[in-house]
């Protein structure tokens, strides 16, 4: 199992945790998340919107420590949605969402059959006014067992 297996269940899990979960797009249609790997698609057109409401999962890096450790991979999860409403409370949104994938995760204890998050887990807002783009995220750890080396006495 390698970090691209991790990445694409974490993709099938996020679909799992907010399958029910629906907001306004960027020409107010009520529509579900969008659940990105690494990259959000690339724009048609200047104002293309079709993105949001979006979930991004992706890589951000990986190590060992140490021969007999596991291998620490970070992921990170990018939340991006629109709300037009004048009390900008789009972050609302936004921590809500990433709650959600925070308690799937952590009620689910394994992902795709093999990675188990670790710590820290870590959930947090864009300071920045955007409005009425608000902008949130998740940075993870998961462990991953590494290969061993076949003949120890070469």
């Amino acid at each position: 199992m390698t970090e691209l297996d991790l990445i694409d269940g974490l993709v099938e899990e996020v679909k799992v945790a907010l399958k029910d979960f629906r907001l306004r797009s960027a020409k107010e249609n009520i529509v579900p998340i969008n659940i990105y790997p690494q990259n959000l698609p690339l724009k048609r057109e200047k104002g293309d919107e079709r993105q949001y409401p979006y979930v991004l999962i992706g890589f951000d890096n990986e190590e060992i420590e140490e021969k007999t450790s596991p291998m620490n991979v970070a992921v990170f999860f990018l939340i991006g949605i629109i709300d037009k409403e004048d009390d900008k409370q789009g972050y609302r949104d936004v921590l809500q969402i990433a709650n959600l994938i925070y308690q799937h995760i952590f009620r689910k204890g394994v992902i795709a059959k093999a990675f188990r998050p670790s710590y820290p887990f870590k959930i947090v807002l864009q300071q920045d006014d955007t409005h009425p783009y608000y902008i949130g995220g998740i940075s993870s750890v998961w462990e991953i067992q590494v290969i061993e080396e076949e003949d120890k006495y070469i």
